[in-house]
């Protein structure tokens, strides 16, 4: 099995470390791909996501309360989650001499699934979500039976980037 910590990447000059960086680039963004184990294939779905960065990140994502992604998790809870932006210029004027642009981050973790009877730490994965999206706290779960929270607990984090970035440059720039 691969050890993903030992991974080199092409373009190492190009691996974002940086924490701050990092969270700027999640804040650019709102959608990652969860993808989970679903042999021969792995199982890619696209979903809206928000995150805490205490003293580690953690991402929140909610999904329904049945079917084959739920099916899966509790099978394996491992789980990898890529967040992206990637902006093609061309016919445009390049930036910094590229055509294209992107920065991701990818998470190799462990996936959680709050119970919907923990109303508090529900509340809290939903309103982690809703906040990231730019819209208002709710006071309460919505009354839905399917509904549930994930959580997505890091075991490995890698960013990169098209060009070195600063966390103010996180935000793709405008075509011109």
């Amino acid at each position: 099995m691969t050890d993903h910590t030992q991974l080199s990447m092409a373009h190492e000059d190009r691996r974002i470390t940086d924490p701050a960086l990092i969270r700027a680039i999640l804040d650019s963004t709102y959608v990652c791909t969860l993808c989970l184990h679903d042999g021969p294939y792995p199982y890619p779905v696209p979903m809206n996501f928000g995150y805490t960065w205490d003293e580690q990140l953690t991402l929140y994502l909610h999904m329904a309360a049945k079917g084959h992604r739920l099916e899966l998790i509790r099978q394996d809870p491992r789980v990898a989650c890529n967040i992206y932006s990637f902006l093609d210029r061309r016919g445009h004027k390049s930036y910094r001499g590229e055509t294209h642009d992107y920065r991701s981050v990818t998470v190799f973790g462990r996936a959680q699934v709050i119970p919907r009877a923990d109303e508090a730490a529900s509340l809290a994965g939903m309103n982690v979500m809703v906040r990231h999206s730019g819209r208002p706290a709710l006071r309460k779960m919505p009354a839905t039976d399917n509904l549930l929270i994930l959580k997505v607990t890091p075991e490995i984090i890698t960013a990169k980037a098209q060009y070195p970035l600063t966390p103010q440059e996180a935000q793709m720039p405008a075509l011109d």
